[in-house]
């Protein structure tokens, strides 16, 4: 233990005094759009001291463990240390952001150490000023998410039938995750048979006790970072449930967030991610991960990929306030459907890297689909953001014929001219990953919040008592990427412990191959196969 923690220590010593030197003196330290004027604008300010601070610094972290290094280990050890070098660095600056705050130039401040640094609104003076800073690294004008405070947004009337809804799952809530799951009773989807998910419920092979176990996701949670989930009675028997709070008013866990019994919305600054409706994407994913097995049918479908993995739904894409929720709160994957179109995002997308490096260090997988835009954006720019990370597992997606959709993204991706990105000594990363299923099969949802054309493409195969769906017709990648999250759960329930970079790894090796041999631009490592990538974490030997 003493040893592995020294290994450790080591790594963090040889990343930082690379990252120290990603910077020289002379960079320019702020983005180029903030002029130097009396205008507010969203910044994020990044601290000089960084865990990863640029290219290749995650690699050799990983390079660095022992064998014997732990994911769930070196998850209180990385947050330790994010958490320490947030809090040298902010008070550093804290004399700097006193005055500003009192001249009126800064506003809506938000702390972070997911990546060290803070997000607020601040007049294009008070940006300069802060980037003149020595422990700052560098000042972005923020995109997309915004990163800084912002007000609750919901009416006293909508906040109300959420807490009615929250009470009644509270209510009936009820722990499956340890329940028995016979396959043999259920009707089991063409896209779960495709990725060999079924094989992995009934156990794996004869003769070793281990393999002839059958792996479900049980122990393990999967956060999804989306629209949220509606109240669908074969999802919310997978919530993941907050057992340190109460639907009472408090914050009684002190984490900052008050009711989040079951996730948190932080888009409207609220604790109902779960209702009763709400845009359909989240709970689509979320049913492809871990759903259970529900409606009226005497032979239900079952459609999760991991159906004992429990679900943590989030809502607010890419805010790295949900990060640092899901890891504190004992999130294993993060399944992520936005993408954002990496040629607008500037320098500002190394942010975002560094945030899925330092959640990677710390134990998260993080996953989705590559993105819809095979036949609208040019070569090179098909793979947005965060899903050009490489950290980060990113999907293509196969229809039920066994082709790959026109419309999936394809690679390269590049990150050239990404500040503390852009090393021309590393090999560019390969995109996508691996291949997931484009869409065509069961998920739940409710037909009312369809319209128009996307209404009539749905197919109506089963329903529930409480008016729910089981229907086919929604397609994308977004539905790739929650299979690489389903298949991941069974590989963490075979293996809590596997750090983050070996599964990926694992899991890319296992893929059956598609198109041209080998890792290609088109499909990745090829097909997912959760038999295979399981029974390599079974055998593996650091």
């Amino acid at each position: 233990m003493k040893i592995a923690y020294l290994t450790f220590a080591a790594a963090l010593l040889f990343v930082s005094a690379h990252a120290a030197a990603a910077t020289g003196s002379d960079q320019e330290k702020i983005d180029s759009q903030i002029e130097k004027d009396s205008q507010f604008v969203a910044i994020f300010v990044r601290a000089e001291d960084q865990m990863f601070n640029g290219a290749g610094d995650y690699e050799r972290f990983c390079d660095e463990q022992p064998p014997s290094a732990k994911r769930l280990k070196l998850r209180k050890r990385v947050i330790k240390t994010l958490q320490k070098k947030a809090k040298s660095s902010f008070a550093k600056m804290r004399r700097k952001l006193e005055r500003l705050v009192a001249d009126g130039q800064i506003r809506n401040l938000q702390r972070y150490w997911i990546v060290n640094g803070f997000a607020c609104e601040a007049t294009g003076e008070a940006a300069h000023a802060l980037a003149e800073l020595e422990s700052v690294g560098y000042v972005y004008q923020q995109h997309h998410a915004p990163q800084h405070r912002t007000p609750t947004n919901l009416s006293a009337k909508k906040q109300q039938l959420n807490l009615d809804l929250q009470r009644q799952l509270l209510k009936s809530y009820v722990d499956d995750s340890k329940s028995p799951f016979d396959s043999s009773k259920y009707k089991i989807p063409w896209n779960i048979k495709r990725v060999n998910a079924h094989k992995v419920w009934k156990g794996l092979a004869e003769g070793d006790d281990a393999k002839k176990q059958g792996y479900t996701g049980r122990g393990v949670v999967v956060a999804v970072l989306d629209s949220g989930m509606m109240s669908i009675p074969a999802l919310t028997s997978g919530l993941w449930r907050n057992s340190a709070e109460s639907l009472n008013g408090n914050d009684d866990d002190g984490n900052g967030y008050v009711d989040d019994v079951f996730g948190y919305d932080f888009k409207r600054n609220v604790p109902y991610s779960v209702c009763a409706s709400l845009p359909p994407h989240g709970t689509l994913c979320a049913g492809i991960i871990a759903g259970r097995p529900g409606g009226q049918a005497d032979r239900p479908a079952v459609t999760g990929i991991a159906p004992r993995a429990k679900i943590m739904p989030l809502i607010g894409n890419g805010y790295f306030r949900a990060y640092e929720y899901a890891l504190l709160n004992g999130v294993d994957v993060l399944s992520m459907s936005y993408t954002w179109d990496s040629r607008g995002l500037g320098h500002y997308r190394g942010l975002i890297r560094t945030a899925h490096e330092h959640l990677a260090a710390a134990g998260i997988v993080s996953v989705g689909g590559v993105g819809n835009y095979g036949r609208s954006h040019p070569e090179g720019a098909q793979i947005g953001t965060p899903k050009d990370i490489p950290c980060v597992i990113a999907a293509a997606g196969m229809t039920k014929d066994g082709e790959i959709s026109t419309s999936s993204s394809r690679g390269p991706v590049s990150w050239e001219n990404v500040l503390f990105f852009d090393n021309s000594s590393q090999t560019p990363p390969s995109k996508p990953d691996v291949t997931g299923c484009f869409g065509g099969y069961p998920m739940w949802t409710r037909v009312d919040v369809w319209e128009g054309v996307k209404r009539k493409r749905l197919k109506v195969v089963d329903e529930d008592d409480a008016g729910y769906v089981l229907a086919t017709g929604p397609r994308g990648n977004s539905f790739s990427g929650p299979h690489v999250a389903g298949v991941a759960a069974l590989m963490l329930e075979a293996n809590p412990d596997l750090p983050v970079w070996h599964l990926k790894r694992l899991l890319e090796s296992t893929c059956k191959d598609l198109e041209s041999a080998g890792r290609d631009v088109i499909t990745g490592a090829g097909l997912l196969q959760a038999d295979k990538a399981v029974e390599a974490v079974l055998s593996f030997e650091p």
